[in-house]
């Protein structure tokens, strides 16, 4: 019996936002740890405790998400990983997923267009920002890298970051990419569209990138190659199984509750 295949529909991108529970959320926990596969499990107790609630609320949100628009049980949902770890689901590969955490925070990206990917970068302060300048600008970029840039958070070089990254994440290759092949043009917004100049293999792709507002604190963007021209941002609370957006529903940012 073949499942049911659910949105988002064409030229749309669903963005979901979950927040880490902190301290004295264990219920919360529990609720993601119930989400998590037995692999997922095995490498959860392995990690340091610091690093539990981030991975936890982030990859029972990629499967409790995946699972709606694949129309399965969570506990049916099975990745593969590309050479270079990018997800796909297991027969369903015109669904496109993509995770990225942070401090604080997850996101997961959903498309049926073409290849897609998120990320979402912390804004904090930097012991060595010109050494993150050489990590994410591209030659140009650095050049005309204005002066009120340089302030105390950097933040625009965060916003850089996550363009980037979602751009080579969509690509597949991720962390193993190098961020200064891209070249975008964000500006010091928190949303909005994002013109991508250059990016690996750019010539073949028509790119939707844009920043997703989740919070001053942080910095994030989605990005999809031939389709997500509208992207719609949902906040998820940790461990929670989300319902099936509505074709009908506006698009709205997300608000991420903070409780427990």
């Amino acid at each position: 019996m073949t499942a049911a295949r659910f949105g988002p529909p064409a030229g749309e991108v669903h963005v979901w936002a979950v927040r880490e529970p902190g301290p004295g959320s264990e219920r919360a926990l529990w609720r993601c740890l119930e989400l998590l596969s037995p692999d997922e499990l095995r490498r959860w107790r392995h990690m340091v405790p610091s690093q539990r609630a981030l991975y936890a609320s982030a990859h029972a949100a990629l499967r409790a998400v995946t699972a709606v628009y694949a129309g399965l049980m969570a506990s049916q949902v099975t990745f593969t990983t590309g050479k270079l770890g990018k997800p796909y689901v297991c027969g369903d590969p015109g669904l496109r997923v993509s995770l990225a955490h942070t401090e604080g925070m997850s996101l997961v990206a959903v498309s049926r267009d073409g290849p897609t990917g998120v990320d979402i970068e912390r804004i904090r302060p930097l012991r060595d920002p010109a050494g993150l300048r050489r990590q994410v600008l591209s030659d140009i970029e650095a050049e005309h890298w204005p002066a009120d840039r340089e302030g105390p958070l950097n933040s625009g070089l965060f916003t850089h970051w996550a363009c980037k990254e979602a751009v080579l994440k969509a690509l597949g290759s991720g962390l193993a990419g190098d961020l200064t092949a891209v070249r975008v043009t964000p500006g010091a917004r928190r949303s909005g569209p994002v013109r991508v100049q250059s990016a690996p293999g750019s010539a073949a792709r028509t790119w939707n990138l844009r920043l997703v507002d989740v919070g001053p604190e942080f910095r994030a963007a989605v990005a999809v190659a031939g389709g997500g021209h509208v992207v719609r941002n949902f906040a998820l609370e940790p461990g929670e199984r989300p319902e099936l957006p509505s074709p009908a529903k506006p698009w709205s940012p997300a608000r991420p509750s903070r409780r427990p």
